[in-house]
């Protein structure tokens, strides 16, 4: 595995937050170029570091850049829609400007293994940060104390985060089977030592062994209950989050709800997102319709959300429903149409704030050559009507930032309440999963009866979870599904073979038990490890 540059950067912003020693930024040769650490303030400093989650920010922390964090699972799952007819009527030049961004759509195994901008997400993000945290892991005990709290506090949320990312990286390139190739678990800074692979429950194993441990950590630390005004820091509720996520995501719904439970006994906030005038919708451009004869009939508006929920300031992370704030933004492709499932998921449009606040942006067409040319020069005309559907019009959007849509990839108390209805629901509990369930959409929707107006199965609960965590999660809740309940969920859509030829559509069908679910390494990293490649993708 490579040393990364990221740990070097990291520990020179500590040293300049915290007044570190003036010869902190010392290099040693058997620490491979890597700064000297000293006090316990400079781990502090790292482990506290927004860019830990978010992506980076610039010196003085004025405004963050997301992170690009599993973007290939919201390109590959269904969550998204590139039809043959959007795709070449459109001439989306947003989307098909990057060489990979129609070729992940069409799950193109030579862009997945071989393009430097896929690498850089999920993988070398993933592992530059369990660098780091293993970097205040292997020198917690050995540098010049503080006190005993802020030492427990330090190392809890290193044994955090490195579970936390070891856990993106499983449900990325692993397949969901226990005796399945796992990911290679990083627990030291050697440049030298092996990297095994060995199994999917192997992985767990250490996963769950560095939760229980950062879970002692930080309760040992008094940090046992939700930092609003730091929640770059995860406490023991973040931890709980966690660990209800990838029991969730293993099938194990008992373990799911208890710590789902325990999660929201330390932060159950739910924003009222209709009343909430920080979420207005402000009017950006609009749209109009020409009939026949070239006549406007109608005009639809483009919008934006307000800028308290740009990453350009602080706002993103002080999110109160965000257990730990990590954000991917999407990239260019971000703006791409939702697919047809998903527009049929919001049943009740008119009330489901979510889907007029969140939902309503309209940058699909903008980024779509053709009909912004149109609407530019007068109006979209009768003829590209015909081959516009209706989803579209539309595009997730919570956050932003400088490269476009950004997702929540960190747990969120919407997450903990979606996943304690689904588990009820499969205890049988189905009218307590019910009341979750109206409990979560009273503060999403304008109206109170159609927000009570759901029942308590297992489908609702999982529809729910759809509507409420977005296109970007349907790659991983079908991954989980598949594995844990046969549920038989697959992949198909249409596809150009060839992009430049329209006439090239084919049909891209990925079976529920296809190998391919778990993604494939890049060929120059994965040759460096010595791993064979995933099955599939050979």
């Amino acid at each position: 595995m490579r040393k990364h540059r990221f740990i070097y950067a990291a520990l020179a912003a500590a040293a300049l937050a915290l007044g570190a020693c003036s010869d902190f930024l010392d290099e040693t040769a058997d620490k491979s170029g890597n700064a000297y650490i000293y006090h316990m303030d400079q781990l502090y400093g790292l482990t506290g570091d927004p860019s830990l989650y978010i992506g980076s920010s610039t010196a003085d922390d004025a405004y963050f850049s997301a992170g690009s964090f599993m973007q290939e699972q919201f390109y590959m799952g269904d969550g998204v829609g590139m039809d043959p007819d959007f795709y070449s009527k459109g001439q989306p030049s947003r989307f098909g400007s990057s060489s990979y961004a129609y070729s992940l759509y069409s799950w193109d195994g030579q862009t997945l293994k071989n393009n430097e901008s896929v690498v850089k997400w999920t993988w070398r993000s993933a592992y530059d940060r369990i660098y780091t945290f293993n970097t205040v892991l292997e020198n917690v005990d050995n540098v010049m104390q503080t006190t005993r709290a802020v030492h427990d506090q330090v190392k809890g949320e290193a044994y955090f985060g490195r579970a936390f990312f070891h856990f993106m990286l499983l449900t990325q390139y692993c397949r969901w089977e226990e005796d399945a190739p796992g990911i290679g678990y990083r627990d030291n800074t050697l440049s030298t030592a092996t990297l095994n692979r060995e199994t999917v429950a192997s992985t767990l194993e250490h996963i769950y062994a560095d939760l229980d441990s950062a879970e002692v950590c930080l309760a040992r630390a008094g940090r046992d209950g939700f930092d609003g005004e730091f929640n770059t820091r995860p406490t023991v509720p973040t931890v709980c989050a966690l660990r209800a996520r990838v029991a969730l995501y293993r099938g194990d719904y008992e373990t799911a709800l208890a710590y789902a439970g325990r999660a929201l006994e330390g932060n159950n906030t739910l924003e009222d997102i209709a009343a909430n005038p920080d979420y207005a919708l402000t009017v950006s451009r609009t749209i109009r319709f020409l009939d026949e004869d070239g006549q406007p009939v109608d005009s639809i508006y483009m919008y934006s959300l307000s800028d308290l929920f740009n990453l350009y300031n602080r706002s993103t992370i002080k999110c109160p429903e965000i257990y730990t704030p990590c954000l991917s933004a999407t990239d260019a492709i971000g703006w791409m149409p939702v697919s047809e499932p998903v527009y049929d998921l919001f049943t009740d449009k008119e009330h489901d704030k979510r889907w007029t606040l969140l939902y309503s942006s309209h940058y699909g067409l903008m980024y779509a050559s053709t009909v912004y040319a149109e609407y530019t020069s007068g109006g979209i005309t009768w003829e590209t009507q015909q081959w516009l559907k209706p989803w579209h019009y539309y595009t997730y959007w919570h956050f932003h930032s400088q490269w476009g849509p950004t997702n929540v990839v960190g747990m969120t108390t919407g997450e903990m309440y979606v996943t304690q209805a689904e588990c009820l629901a499969r205890a049988g509990r189905t009218d307590e999963a019910a009341e979750v369930l109206k409990t979560l959409r009273r503060a999403r929707f304008t109206d109170q009866a159609a927000a009570d107006n759901i029942g308590g199965t297992v489908q609702d609960c999982l529809d729910e979870r759809a509507r409420e965590m977005g296109p970007f999660w349907r790659f991983y809740d079908a991954k989980r599904l598949n594995g844990a309940e046969n549920a038989g969920i697959e992949i198909r859509r249409q596809i150009l073979a060839t992009p430049s030829d329209p006439n090239s559509v084919t049909e891209l069908v990925i079976p529920a038990n296809d190998p391919r679910w778990a993604l494939p390494f890049n060929e120059v990293e994965r040759q460096l490890l010595g791993w064979e490649q995933n099955e599939g993708w050979e």
